[in-house]
């Protein structure tokens, strides 16, 4: 598997790990505005049968953006209900975006 990324995507690095048959892409930043491409070709050492293409199967994928929110939804108050006893809480919310089922057929 040959792993392209865009040339202008920045810092952004990606490595095709054999035994997971995953390709794994770190960006380490992503400005407003902007666009990402990562482009993979992938090189079968046999003809494209039916059984292969079961192989190669749906392409899935999971990401997880911290500190993005993406329907702007803000929280302004938090009141804990129940005190429990060895339990401090923290005076700050971490907004987070995390993918729950994307996939793509081939």
């Amino acid at each position: 598997c040959n792993v392209i990324t865009s040339p202008c995507s920045g810092p952004n690095n990606a490595e095709w790990i054999q035994q997971d048959s995953k390709i794994v892409w770190n960006m380490k930043k992503f400005p407003g505005a902007s666009e990402q491409t990562m482009k993979a070709k992938i090189t079968l050492s046999q003809s494209c049968t039916t059984q292969v293409r079961r192989e190669i199967g749906p392409i899935s994928m999971s990401f997880e953006i911290p500190m993005y929110n993406v329907s702007n939804l803000q929280v302004r108050y938090l009141r804990i209900a129940e005190n429990m006893p060895g339990y401090t809480p923290y005076r700050w919310v971490r907004y987070v975006t995390q993918s729950s089922s994307y996939i793509c057929r081939l």
